[in-house]
């Protein structure tokens, strides 16, 4: 069964990027089909994400979480242009998914800060100097230290969670 949560936090990390690289402040969002406010949202939402400080041991319990999902089948629903904050109470209302995330030490909000914030930092700490544009948000300098010192764990949750967008895609999400 399809890992929901993943696609959950998974639109709110593409969407977010996408946000950003479309859809600057003041260009209202219309390239990405989002509102202004959902935009200025997105944005600081991703900034938020990316200085969320992550645990040292975050990678193998948001790994073991996920698999833990997917064996029980749990499917929330997944909306493009949801805040972090839609998102945790989304998460937070999915029958059996409270206990799942409290056995590997999550609350709903570290759940979704912590993948979110894996997901952007991981997206932006390789993009060459040459490349920054702007105003792009940096990553906190710790997380990306911890990410980088970490790479099969980084991996293996990478591998977590293309297997559950793979289970998805045959899914379909309303």
């Amino acid at each position: 069964m399809a890992l929901g949560a993943t696609l959950l936090v998974g639109s709110v990390v593409s969407g977010v990027a996408q946000a950003q690289t479309t859809a600057p402040v003041g260009a209202g969002g219309q390239a990405s089909g989002l509102t202004p406010e959902q935009v200025a949202t997105m944005q600081h939402d991703m900034d938020t994400a990316l200085h969320y400080h992550l645990a040292s041991d975050v990678l193998p319990r948001l790994s073991a979480t996920l698999r833990a999902i997917q064996a029980a089948g749990i499917l929330p629903p997944a909306r493009y242009g949801m805040s972090l904050d839609q998102q945790v109470g989304l998460v937070e209302q999915v029958p059996g998914l409270e206990a799942i995330l409290k056995a590997h030490g999550f609350s709903a909000h570290d759940f979704v800060m912590s993948l979110t914030c894996v997901g952007l930092t991981t997206n932006f700490m390789n993009v060459p100097p040459s490349q920054v544009k702007g105003n792009m948000p940096t990553p906190d300098a710790h997380n990306v230290e911890l990410l980088k010192s970490n790479p099969k764990a980084l991996q293996e949750l990478v591998g977590v969670l293309r297997g559950a967008r793979q289970n998805s895609s045959s899914t379909s999400v309303h």
